[in-house]
């Protein structure tokens, strides 16, 4: 017989923010279980009662609450910015890729300027500077995939050993994603969680992160 708890467990799994309000106690558990009801159903192929679906609910918040929560206060040691950026992207062969080796030596970059290339399967992203970014078309002879001016980059430096705490990423995601803010790009380094967004979020995205690294 298929139980019902392990059922509403990984419905909870899909929905962050019922879990989230489970968790922190302000879910209307009976509300919640009528919204479910019919997919638990499905998924048991029996009927259930409201009832059974508030106990379940009652006894996964307690499970829930033991468990770390996916959403953490991050401790950041710097934040960083560069802007206005660039971003080019170019479809990627082995005649490019042959080319890219040498662009280093054709563009000089300072410790002002950002340069970061991201090699994929199928494309290569350059996200620079604005002012290299008409270096780099001018010395590929390529027009490129995809041109977008106007963005900006913040750099959330972090301890190392923090790398290796579970949802460090999401947590720091969540406080744009809460915010509305879109990220056009994601770089990390070593130490360095590089958001790059466009230029209109910047004071709002700086705002966000500057206030989480006052209060931690």
């Amino acid at each position: 017989m298929i139980k019902i708890q392990p059922i509403v467990r990984e419905i909870l799994l899909e929905e962050l923010e019922a879990q989230f309000a489970l968790v922190n106690g302000y879910m209307n558990m009976s509300s919640y279980a009528h919204r479910i009801r019919v997919t638990v159903e499905e998924r048991a192929k029996k009927p259930v009662t409201i009832t059974s679906l508030v106990v379940s609910l009652s006894r996964l918040r307690k499970e829930f609450k033991k468990e770390k929560p996916l959403i953490q206060e991050v401790s950041i040691k710097n934040i960083t910015t560069k802007l206005p950026l660039s971003e080019t992207v170019y479809e990627s062969n082995p005649k490019f890729l042959e080319k890219f080796e040498s662009l280093h030596k054709k563009i000089s970059i300072t410790r002002e300027d950002l340069f970061i290339a991201t090699i994929g399967t199928h494309e290569i992203n350059i996200i620079s500077s604005s002012n290299l970014a008409d270096k780099i078309i001018k010395y590929f002879e390529i027009k490129p995939k995809i041109i977008n001016h106007n963005l900006a980059a913040i750099g959330i430096s972090l301890d190392p050993e923090v790398f290796g705490t579970p949802n460090v990423f999401f947590s720091l995601l969540s406080v744009t994603a809460r915010a509305r803010v879109n990220i056009e790009e994601l770089i990390s380094t070593s130490t360095e969680l590089i958001f790059i967004i466009t230029e209109k979020d910047f004071s709002k995205t700086v705002a966000l992160f500057s206030e989480l690294h006052r209060k931690i």
